[in-house]
């Protein structure tokens, strides 16, 4: 009864009244629910607080992730910034909708908005490659139909040869799109058939038949792809994904559905630049596969066409974007067995191959130095400049932006070709540090970052004083070192005659080396990278036994120092 009574005050337009009516019915409600924050987002519209709005939807949707007011109220706040994304505010909210009389007003708010700001929102063709598996397939695309418009899709299921009766069900489903091979196309090969199967203008959403989609998922995506004019792709975040994990420990389906219902929604950082995203679940924009081209057929059946694919679309001058409030769940290695000597064998070649058309170790500079970044520690909200001295090809770079989206990040690498993909994470310059005029003034940075770059520096001490100049007061530098008494270094040097260690440090050394070179040390981290056998356990007893060194001094690989400028 008092919701309906400030409801009441709001629509007879005595907002103050409605305001101490909430405040107080807040104190006593037992729970924040979505009827609560229809009320608080109302009034925080009418006085013009934006931010208010935005936690009254983000706690609503919390609460009911299918109330369909709030998808209305999502897009009244979008509709000033970004009218696109408004226009997909407004078609979930049709979707989720159930009354007749507010369905034919939302209706209206489209037909309005797409005349208005001449909306050129795709939908998704939802390309999925079938190889057996029918289980999974009908989980699959029953998990689309259940969570998606079919205003905003269309699905394309590309069959590789499946005798498990896949054909045949796939063929009794009225609005599905089939291709049938006779033979295994593999996964670049079929991905490419249903993109050219797909009609118009659709964007383009590769999805793995081992998946389901939560609800709200390709809401998310879609949300993200049309964020900025220059996202070129967008994927999710899911309990089985590589670097995209979200969740782990988590194996029950109903857990893994609530827990993607919780993530799909509003978040005030969900975006996380990246080199590539995994083609589990990939959204792409339509005219970006017209400028950077189908999917690299070399890498059959499968492997590391998702990587080269996002190298292009970043070449191209777009963006690939993580997602972190659109979580897919993914059962993981179903088509593909990660147990056969075969796919090992096809992975190995796949990755001489990416490596021979980029022209460097691809797989090594694809993914962002985490243990470096969390030596940070500073407020998401602040402003810094942070320097990546050997910022290979920014993925390091783009994982800070993700944490502080103000922060502005520079880097300077040796390698112009990876210079060049590390541009589009922000300003770099190509060169060698040690030779070349850095371009700066001093005191410009709060942060450099030297994440590896100890390993191969020929004078590092000189270039570490160097770099103090650029520094502001107080700054810091971030170095990262390996270890020389890590244990797999010992026990290698016992069976070689030449020493191949001369850029490792022991933790001393490494410390020394910073204080000489003008720094104070904040704090330091040890990396231990691989948990060691029950051999390798033996060894490194005896060797503590023996030299008095301590366990963790041989177990870590690198060691990660912070330290203040003096």
């Amino acid at each position: 009864m008092k919701t309906e009574q400030i409801q009441k005050e709001i629509l007879s337009g005595n907002y103050e009244a409605a305001e101490n009516l909430l405040q107080k019915y807040k104190m006593e409600a037992a729970q924040y629910n979505d009827t609560i924050a229809i009320l608080d987002a109302s009034i925080g519209l009418h006085y013009g607080d934006s931010l208010r709005v935005w936690n009254a939807v983000c706690k609503g949707l919390l609460f009911n992730c299918r109330n369909y007011e709030l998808y209305i109220m999502l897009g009244n706040y979008y509709l000033s910034e970004n009218p696109y994304q408004s226009y997909l505010c407004y078609e979930n909210a049709l979707f989720h909708c159930d009354t007749y009389e507010d369905k034919h007003i939302i209706e209206e708010l489209l037909g309005q908005l797409a005349g208005q700001y001449n909306i050129s929102v795709h939908k998704a063709a939802i390309i999925i490659l079938s190889y057996n598996l029918l289980d999974y397939t009908k989980v699959c695309i029953e998990s689309i139909r259940r969570t998606t418009p079919e205003s905003a899709r269309e699905i394309i299921v590309v069959d590789n040869g499946s005798i498990d009766g896949s054909v045949e069900w796939l063929r009794e489903q009225s609005d599905i799109f089939l291709v049938e091979n006779k033979e295994n196309r593999g996964f670049p090969g079929g991905c490419n058939q249903g993109i050219q199967a797909s009609t118009g203008d659709s964007d383009i959403f590769l999805l793995n038949n081992d998946t389901m989609l939560p609800e709200n998922a390709l809401f998310w995506l879609r949300m993200g792809l049309y964020d900025k004019e220059e996202n070129g792709s967008v994927g999710s975040v899911s309990n089985y994904a590589g670097g995209q994990v979200a969740v782990s420990g988590m194996n029950q389906i109903p857990d893994l559905l609530a827990f993607g219902e919780k993530t799909n929604i509003p978040m005030i950082y969900p975006y996380e630049n990246r080199l590539f995203l995994s083609g589990f679940a990939l959204l792409i924009k339509r005219s970006v596969i017209h400028l950077v081209g189908l999917l690299d057929e070399r890498f059959f059946p499968g492997n590391n066409e998702d990587v080269d694919l996002g190298l292009r679309i970043l070449k191209a001058g777009y963006q690939n974007v993580l997602c972190k409030n659109s979580f897919i769940l993914h059962f993981g290695s179903k088509t593909f067995n990660k147990d056969l000597d075969g796919y090992k064998t096809t992975a190995g070649e796949n990755r001489k191959k990416i490596n021979e058309k980029w022209g460097f170790d691809v797989d090594y500079y694809l993914h962002p130095k985490e243990g470096v970044i969390q030596m940070i520690e500073e407020s998401p909200e602040r402003s810094m400049r942070i320097l990546d001295a050997g910022c290979g090809c920014g993925a390091s770079m783009g994982y800070i932006r993700s944490i502080y989206p103000y922060a502005e990040t520079y880097g300077i690498e040796r390698r112009c070709e990876m210079a060049e993909i590390a541009s589009h994470m922000g300003t770099v310059i190509c060169g060698e540090i040690e030779k070349m005029d850095i371009p700066w003034e001093g005191g410009y940075f709060d942060y450099i970052i030297m994440g590896d770059m100890t390993d191969y520096l020929e004078e590092p001490e000189k270039v570490l004083k160097r770099l103090t100049k650029y520094l502001k007061k107080g700054g810091y530098i971030i170095v990262s070192a390996l270890n020389i008494r890590h244990y797999s270094v010992i026990f290698s040097l016992l069976k070689q005659d030449v020493f191949l260690y001369k850029k490792n440090y022991t933790k001393t050394e490494l410390l020394d080396l910073l204080f000489r070179s003008g720094y104070k040390i904040n704090r330091i981290n040890a990396v231990e990278i691989d948990k060691p056998g029950d051999k390798d356990q033996i060894f490194i007893d005896l060797l503590s036994a023996f030299t008095g060194v301590s366990r963790e001094d041989l177990l870590a690989r690198r060691y990660i120092v912070k330290a203040v400028k003096q």
